[in-house]
């Protein structure tokens, strides 16, 4: 058992300075970071950058063609070799009817709306991933410092007995039971342990960094948050990014619907150029239209598909919207059902349970009380310590959760997006 105890406490010792160096992160500087090193968000903006050159290609109207034709020669008589040979260099050029590069031009401009409203859904995301990733890590810490206390606590208690039962004070098994409680407490100091470097792993991913021994956050987590009204979140529901993609969604359908339609009116392809007769050195003008004959393909499938597709685009902008309020509603109730919960624990029920625990201790030294009755308050104390860490995590979940669907964090993300396309830009 000393052996072990001892490999522990080594291990603590080596472990305890990688904490106290670590690098305090705020909040601000976290989400800078992940907007500006994430690899997700990154391939969102590279997406938009993407749509935007769809956008023009699509703008573009065809090339025309240039045309070499060489008649009448390498044959018999007069038409042999070259001499009663004749060349045409022309042009030809398709001329788009129906409106189709305009209904183009407008299905690739929605194209690069919708992806803009996805970069920005994605880069809520992050943050609302970043914010419960940075919380969660400073309740690991807190959850840290109350496993050095309870091991602190439990040596002292430890240490109390076995001077007690040197005196004959107390019974041998209240030994045997205090380092039974200091072992518990070892062990949960190694899962605290635990739950930091996986905090810090998660948060350091979301940073874009691949080194997370340096990382940690200084966060007040008695300074809890406030719940926002409902009807302000449902009002900002309206202007969430995934409600305005698949708005613009639904006019993309619209507009490939007209593409379709459009396509279906033949293009007449025009055609001038010079022609040169070798067997008498003169030169002439020719000209020409062609165009297909709209007999079998009138785009009927084509035409079938965007209609389809309209009606799938609205059937999933009404999905969208009905998913977005539940989340919503769920996000909310959590919110203020974990918030109500934490203030519980932190106005009432642990002032109560120190307090306990402080009797009871004032009361074993006195001999007034037994070791049952400390060791439970003293257990009592630690459970709803960690009770309340677990609320936090549940209050700060919920508060994400909630920043993300009301768009919190735009203004932020508009300002570094601005930089990040640059950025993109000038590679």
């Amino acid at each position: 058992m000393n052996k072990y105890c001892y490999i522990f406490a080594m291990a603590v010792l080596l472990w305890q300075p990688a904490i106290a160096n670590a690098e305090d992160l705020d909040k601000e500087t976290a989400f800078q970071k992940a907007l500006q090193n994430n690899p997700t968000y990154t391939a969102a903006l590279a997406n938009i950058d993407a749509a935007d050159g769809s956008r023009l290609q699509a703008s573009l109207p065809p090339n025309p063609d240039a045309v070499f034709e060489i008649e009448n020669f390498a044959g018999d008589d007069e038409n042999e070799g070259f001499d009663g040979a004749e060349l045409t260099l022309g042009i030809e050029q398709t001329i788009e009817l129906g409106g189709k590069r305009s209904n183009r031009t407008k299905v690739a401009d929605f194209s690069f709306q919708i992806s803009k409203e996805q970069a920005k859904a994605r880069a809520l995301s992050l943050l609302a991933e970043t914010d419960y990733a940075y919380m969660r890590l400073a309740v690991a810490q807190e959850r840290m410092t109350l496993a050095d206390k309870r091991l602190a606590l439990a040596d002292k208690t430890h240490n109390i007995v076995k001077k007690r039962v040197g005196a004959a004070r107390s019974a041998e098994i209240e030994h045997t039971k205090a380092d039974i409680e200091k072992g518990a407490a070892e062990v949960e100091q190694r899962k605290a342990q635990q739950e930091v470097i996986t905090a810090q792993n998660d948060l350091a991913r979301l940073l874009g960094s691949m080194d997370a021994t340096d990382i940690g956050v200084d966060a007040d987590l008695n300074n809890l948050p406030e719940l926002i009204e409902k009807s302000t979140l449902f009002d900002a529901l309206r202007h969430a990014p995934q409600i305005q993609a698949q708005e613009f969604a639904k006019m993309q359908a619209q507009s490939s619907l007209d593409l379709a339609k459009s396509q279906a009116i033949p293009d007449p392809t025009f055609g001038l150029g010079i022609r040169r007769f070798n067997e008498n050195d003169s030169t002439a003008l020719v000209a020409g239209i062609s165009f297909p004959i709209p007999v079998f393909n009138r785009n009927q499938g084509g035409i079938k598909e965007a209609k389809a597709n309209m009606i799938k685009a609205d059937a999933e902008n009404h999905a969208a919207g009905l998913a977005l309020r539940q989340s919503a509603i769920q996000a909310w109730e959590s919110f203020a059902a974990s918030l109500v919960e934490a203030k519980r624990y932190q106005n009432d029920i642990i002032p109560s349970a120190r307090k306990a625990y402080k009797q009871a201790d004032d009361g074993y030294s006195r001999g007034a009380f037994d070791f049952l009755d400390l060791l439970d308050a003293q257990r009592t104390l630690y459970e709803v310590q960690e009770a309340r860490l677990d609320s936090l995590l549940n209050v700060y979940e919920a508060k994400a959760q909630t920043d993300f669907l009301m768009g919190t964090h735009k203004t932020l993300i508009e300002n570094l997006s601005q930089a990040n396309m640059k950025g993109l830009n000038n590679e």
